[in-house]
């Protein structure tokens, strides 16, 4: 005989939202249809192709997202990251000063200097266009040719500033996806040390982009990958090099702290991945 089991109904999905900052009282409360990570018209314009409205929340508005950025333009290579990490290091008491300013945040993911705008267009399309061959390198199979593609656009905005007269900002969007990109094929063949400075420059954009968030989930994320790479690169020395390990494996405690603080907000202390935070940060090596 054959026993029939019973269909047992699965309980119903259920939607859990959590905020990732303090809420005022009366606060009107939005939701994202596009990447907060697009310069404004660039959302603009894709919530007008695909929604037919004109947004105008915080972060649309004109000077309605201004963020704090060292005054000299050279200094804001990996700002965000260098300011967190020495803020852990003293314990928040003392921190090397830079005169800073207020700046609009569209205005410094698009700030250039002395660049036309055919001459930034065409740096934008020619990492297009890079970015479509290592694409096709990878299809392909061509590891190398992929890296070498997307070193090249990654080049197109990093080359310029260093002793020249011309430069882009750090925190462009199409350089923040060229990085991306590179990260992902450095850590597929195992680059490992090249792959943690790309995503020091992928954690230093998030955390300026969404800096008006607060705890944004992408950049606990990111995070989280920049302390494993840390550590990964700390075991990679034959043990001749010490001071330059222990260097690498105290990032690690610094970036994983900081992924903590922001993913018990975004992911709760329950979730597995915060839980393995906590072991990581605890056999660390202690600043």
């Amino acid at each position: 005989a054959i026993k029939k089991r019973e269909k047992q109904q699965s309980p119903p999905p259920i939607l859990q939202i959590i905020a990732c900052r303090d809420i005022a009282f009366g606060e009107e409360l939005s939701h994202s249809y596009v990447d907060l990570a697009l310069h404004t018209q660039e959302r603009q314009a894709r919530l007008m192709e695909t929604h037919g409205f004109v947004c105008e929340c915080r972060r649309c508005t004109q000077g309605g997202c201004l963020i704090e950025l060292p005054e000299r333009r050279e200094e804001w290579e990996l700002w965000p990251l260098r300011k967190e990490f020495q803020a852990q290091e003293t314990n928040g008491t003392t921190q090397t000063k830079l005169k800073c300013m207020k700046i609009d945040l569209d205005d410094a993911m698009t700030r250039c200097y002395r660049l036309s705008g055919t001459e930034q267009a065409h740096i934008i399309q020619q990492s297009h266009v890079l970015q479509e061959k290592a694409n096709q390198s990878m299809v392909n199979g061509d590891a190398l040719g992929e890296l070498h593609h997307l070193h090249k656009a990654t080049e197109l905005y990093t080359t310029r500033g260093r002793g020249r007269t011309e430069w882009l900002s750090p925190f462009h969007s199409q350089l923040y996806s060229v990085r991306c990109s590179y990260l992902s094929a450095l850590i597929a063949n195992g680059q490992i040390h090249q792959a943690v400075e790309e995503c020091e420059h992928v954690v230093s954009f998030l955390a300026v982009v969404f800096s008006h968030v607060q705890n944004h989930p992408l950049l606990g994320l990111q995070l989280y990958t920049l302390g494993d790479l840390y550590g990964a690169a700390s075991t990679m020395g034959d043990g001749r090099d010490l001071p330059e390990e222990k260097k690498y494996s105290t990032k690690s405690t610094y970036a994983y702290t900081w992924a903590k603080k922001v993913m018990m907000v975004t992911h709760g202390a329950n979730d597995p991945m915060v839980q393995t935070l906590d072991d990581n940060i605890a056999n660390g090596v202690k600043p």
